[in-house]
């Protein structure tokens, strides 16, 4: 793809990496953040500085946002300094955040009173992912725009599946966190288990990512899993935002997510002893973690 001018909205953990890769590709590339340190960091990388969603929309004609919550989204889309009020004509944006479809429909009514193109296109995967551009983008929106973008979104990502028209990308995403935050917690009651039974924990797991339940998110998650090493990752308090989500959205469904649910309270738990800093692996350790006496953040990577 030739080169671009592209904005991007929020460079922290995710977006950070993928700004990245867009500059080793060769577009040229605008950035804004709350955060003067990263912009700075970007900056230093090649990018050029906006001061708001607003000015970063008038300088480019794809626009990228990686943003934490519903809140943030509309913010950026419509508020007094948001992308829509500067916007090009016939400009696209691109969210890859985790966010609620009822968010992302009220920022496409804006988007498309002002005649922008908007693809809902989460990501799946880590940091570590997203450097290497082998991210998995799930993508909803005009199938024309993602075809005309597909090769934008290759840039940052291994895979992109387009999932429908309009909020099925985030439906997607939020079932995908469901299924990690559920099998996480799947995994802690088997290790649990096996260790009380007088198996070693590395036999365990090793057992695990050897079996027909064996996944890519046990094998990445497993050496920290194997070394209690909790520092965060994917932390408890990302986690309950995105649980929130989706059985919010399954309650506007009635869907029934008893296990999901249960978890969820398990995740509350480990807020209320003071966990919420520690990565989403914990959840493999929570009966020992609930078990330890006095737990607090500060054990971030402790061994319990």
């Amino acid at each position: 793809m030739t080169s671009s001018e592209i904005g991007w909205i929020g460079v922290g953990a995710m977006g950070a990496p993928m700004c990245l890769n867009l500059l080793r590709a060769g577009h040229r590339l605008t950035v804004c953040d709350r955060d003067p340190a990263r912009v700075a960091s970007m900056v230093a990388a090649g990018a050029t500085a906006a001061d708001s969603p607003r000015e970063v929309a008038t300088r480019a004609d794809v626009v990228f946002s990686t943003i934490f919550d519903d809140q943030g989204l509309r913010d950026i889309v419509a508020g007094p300094d948001g992308l829509a009020a500067g916007a090009r004509p016939q400009a696209a944006y691109i969210d890859m955040s985790t966010v609620s479809p009822a968010a992302s429909a009220d920022v496409a009514r804006v988007l498309a009173e002002r005649g922008v193109d908007y693809l809902r296109a989460p990501v799946s995967g880590t940091v570590t992912l997203a450097s290497s551009a082998r991210l998995s983008t799930f993508v909803s929106g005009p199938p024309e725009v993602f075809e005309r973008l597909r090769p934008l979104l290759a840039v940052l990502t291994a895979r992109q599946r387009y999932v429908g028209t309009s909020e099925e990308a985030r439906v997607v995403k939020l079932l995908i966190n469901l299924m990690v935050f559920m099998s996480t917690a799947v995994l802690g009651e088997a290790i649990d288990f096996g260790e009380r039974a007088g198996l070693p924990r590395d036999t365990i797991l090793d057992a695990v990512n050897d079996s027909i339940v064996a996944s890519a998110h046990y094998a990445g998650k497993a050496e920290k899993i194997a070394h209690r090493d909790y520092a965060p990752v994917g932390p408890i308090s990302l986690v309950v935002k995105d649980m929130d989500l989706a059985l919010t959205v399954a309650n506007h469904h009635q869907a029934a997510l008893p296990i999901a649910a249960q978890v969820r309270q398990s995740l509350a738990l480990m807020q209320a002893q003071g966990l919420a800093g520690l990565d989403v692996a914990a959840l493999a350790d929570l009966p020992a973690l609930l078990r330890s006496p006095s737990p607090t953040q500060d054990r971030q990577g402790d061994t319990p």
